[in-house]
């Protein structure tokens, strides 16, 4: 098992963080789920339009600055929508009143102006947090898909993501609860795949994924039929387990590495058959719980995220936005940024003969996995010139600094004397 591999080798993790582990490469998703929760944190509440536009500028912004790629975006938390013209009732979540802009058009185009791709984030069965739609009936899936395809047709989304919300804990009392777990996946797979195949006879490219409980026990006796899911096609794109726990959580008398051994878990179930995206729990940063004690620490975004890429895993997504800004969420980051940044030169100053090349891109260190968004400048053209892939013109006499930028906004350089 791979857990066991990691810690007999764990002497070589910086080593091994700046190698590609095949599966994970410069395209790796690293995403961020901003939920209905977050919508007044994040300036969106009962705005008017300009306000919103501005606050939506704020947020592409922030997740650009942290080298985040993609949202997953609430649109419909609880059986609502926040875009005008729905078949479903208002989101009150994001304003009182119906808006009279399109909300949802807003922030997609804004997400793409900085090349940030916009998932739209659904519950299907959940009509209150106690409530849900019988997922036996076939005219659940036919509601759950009409509200599919009434996104895909009318927004430019990159991405239908579905949430952990199934069936209800098979507990007496809950919805549902004596429903036993074979049938509960044949129902929430006939949905599942009815939603799939709306979405690719519309466009292919966007891409539908599941974010399931990290608990693979709990998944399935709510209805995820994971096995499935991770082997056979017709299903989803990715998938994305919320393994919100640290390497530190207290079981009996026992501490127990809960991430890397749920993480495992996920390896042994199929890691790899589709893209896998562990959820990390950027909202329980600084939290002094008693039972999951690693949260204590401020650097455990890091640490799982070097280990997902040990695991060949090929992203990451945190929850959630508004925790990007607690104290102990920015200590979380500064950790991760660090991490995934890590761009440094080893020499600061060369000598190039005028009429001479020389490639500059053989002294930059930086994880592979994040090289292709190496970029070069020059501060002065005229005396010597650098293409897109490092390598240096020496044209004229004279002092230049050449400039190499990462992801993340990390930099570094080099002055140049060409004689």
């Amino acid at each position: 098992m791979k857990k066991y591999i990691y810690f007999l080798t764990l002497f070589l993790i910086a080593l091994l963080s700046f190698t590609n582990h095949g599966k994970a490469s410069a395209s790796a998703m690293r995403g961020v789920w901003l939920s209905y929760v977050d919508f007044k944190d994040a300036g969106l509440y009962n705005q008017d339009e300009a306000n919103f536009t501005k606050n939506s500028e704020t947020i592409f912004k922030n997740l650009k600055k942290y080298g985040f790629n993609t949202i997953y975006f609430h649109v419909r938390p609880f059986d609502d929508a926040i875009y005008p013209n729905s078949s479903f009732k208002w989101c009150t979540s994001l304003s009182d009143k119906p808006l009279k802009y399109d909300a949802l058009k807003i922030l997609i185009d804004t997400a793409h102006r900085y090349n940030i791709s916009f998932h739209a984030w659904i519950n299907p069965y959940r009509i209150t947090m106690e409530k849900i739609y019988d997922p036996s009936k076939t005219s659940t899936i036919e509601h759950i898909v009409s509200g599919v395809r009434e996104i895909i047709e009318n927004y430019d989304v990159d991405g239908i993501h579905f949430d952990d919300y199934f069936y209800p804990s098979a507990k007496a009392g809950n919805q549902f609860y004596e429903v036993p777990e074979n049938e509960r996946m044949i129902y929430v797979n006939r949905m599942v795949q009815s939603v799939y195949n709306t979405i690719k006879s519309y466009d292919p490219d966007i891409l539908f994924g599941i974010s399931p409980s990290g608990n693979i026990e709990y998944a399935k006796s709510i209805g995820c039929d994971l096995n499935t899911w991770l082997t056979e096609d017709g299903y989803i794109d990715y998938i994305a387990p919320q393994i919100y726990w640290s390497d530190n959580y207290v079981s009996g008398k026992k501490s127990k590495t809960l991430y890397s051994d749920r993480l495992d878990e996920w390896s042994d179930l199929g890691l790899g058959n589709i893209p896998v995206y562990p959820g990390l729990a950027l909202y329980k940063a600084g939290i002094k719980s008693s039972v999951d004690r690693g949260w204590r620490n401020t650097d455990n975004i890091a640490k799982q995220v070097k280990l997902s890429d040990f695991y060949d895993c090929n992203g990451y997504i945190l929850f959630s936005y508004k925790d990007l800004f607690t104290s102990a969420g920015k200590k979380e980051l500064a950790s991760y940024m660090k991490y995934i940044s890590s761009l440094s030169i080893r020499k600061t100053s060369l000598r190039i003969k005028r009429g001479k090349k020389y490639r500059l891109s053989k002294l930059i260190s930086v994880k592979k996995k994040y090289s292709s968004y190496i970029k070069y400048s020059s501060s002065n053209k005229r005396i010597a010139s650098v293409s897109s892939n490092g390598v240096i013109k020496a044209r004229k006499k004279g002092y230049v600094r050449i400039y190499v930028k990462g992801i993340a906004g990390s930099k570094t350089g080099c002055l140049v004397r060409v004689y």
